[in-house]
């Protein structure tokens, strides 16, 4: 079977550089062990050494891994996109303030692993239909446009034409994701199919909390299309003088608020929504719905205060010890 992916331009994804290190990482904990063992065994005469990630790694020690070293993220074609809609945590039992143990953590864990990579090599892929393949090589190419993505044909082979042209400058770790590349409007995905698309949504009026989570619901239903994956910046009525950080992973959301010099001060809404089968004027429509009419806007944050919000509560940092207080 040869890839079923369309090629959307010449191209330009990077390959692996020569660094002491690879990180192998991935969701599916017994494909990744496997495909790190044997790349330990491939490259152990070439200087090059073989670190295994794993799947439940602290997400803050996966970005400055991923940050500091090549990195393969195995993706296994049987049950990819189960993963990365998963509504369950990575840890069952963890401790407080650990999002490890928060519902759909393995989802955007999924999703994290694949933006940061240098290369997606894509497992048991062989009897996987033709079209959901396409369809799941566009995606990740999507989720990481500058990642080489390869339909594995055993590990020594694949680490072979991943690096075959080592010279190539590789991208920051910063300009990786894909969402990012959407936001900056460099969104250009090595591989496409047409049921694959990203949305770069911008709203300049806050969000009525109430109608947001209405939304959410009708985004969740597959109404408008399978939302896999969004991240961007947002802005709440209730909560106008802080911008937050929007991520959506499957059916999981986060909503946070961006503290110190974010840059973000006149932002509303500037989401990268990546799904299948899209109906990305739905979409814009069901959110442009959620943010305030005029009567609202015209009423002013006073007002906006008094609006039922739903939405879990902010920590902060008190003015007055220090310590840890809620806001709305």
């Amino acid at each position: 079977m040869t890839a079923p992916a369309t090629r959307a331009r010449p191209p330009r994804p990077e390959s692996l550089a020569v660094t002491p290190r690879i990180l192998i990482t991935g969701v599916c904990s017994a494909e990744r062990r496997r495909y790190a063992r044997l790349a330990g065994i491939a490259l152990r005469r070439s200087g090059r050494h073989v670190v295994d990630l794993p799947a439940d790694a602290d997400p803050r020690i996966a970005h400055r891994s991923l940050d500091d070293a090549d990195s393969i993220c195995i993706v296994d074609a049987r049950h990819a996109l189960s993963d990365l809609r998963d509504e369950a945590p990575l840890r069952r039992a963890v401790d407080a303030g650990d999002a490890r143990g928060d519902v759909g953590a393995r989802a955007r864990q999924a999703a994290t692993l694949i933006e940061g990579s240098t290369a997606v090599v894509i497992v048991n892929w062989e009897r996987v239909p033709t079209v959901a393949l396409s369809i799941l090589m566009a995606l990740v190419s999507h989720l990481a446009p500058t990642a080489r993505v390869r339909l594995s044909r055993g590990v020594p082979d694949d680490l072979r034409a991943l690096d075959h042209d080592s010279g190539r400058p590789s991208t920051p770790p910063g300009e990786r994701p894909g969402w990012t590349r959407a936001l900056n409007g460099a969104h250009d995905p090595f591989l496409t199919d047409r049921r694959v698309t990203t949305l770069h949504y911008e709203q300049l009026r806050p969000l009525h909390p109430e109608r947001l989570l209405s939304a959410l619901d009708t985004l969740e239903s597959g109404r408008f299309g399978v939302v896999v994956r969004s991240m961007g910046v947002c802005r709440l009525a209730t909560r106008p003088h802080r911008p937050a950080r929007w991520e959506q992973s499957g059916s999981a959301m986060w909503l946070d608020p961006l503290t110190g010099d974010h840059g973000f001060d006149d932002t509303g809404q500037d989401l990268a929504i990546t799904g299948i089968d899209l109906n990305g004027e739905a979409v814009s429509r069901l959110l442009d719905e959620a943010a305030l009419d005029d009567r609202e806007l015209a009423a002013g944050p006073l007002a906006w205060l008094e609006y039922a919000d739903a939405l879990p509560a902010w920590p902060v940092v008190t003015a007055d010890d220090g310590g840890p207080g809620l806001d709305r």
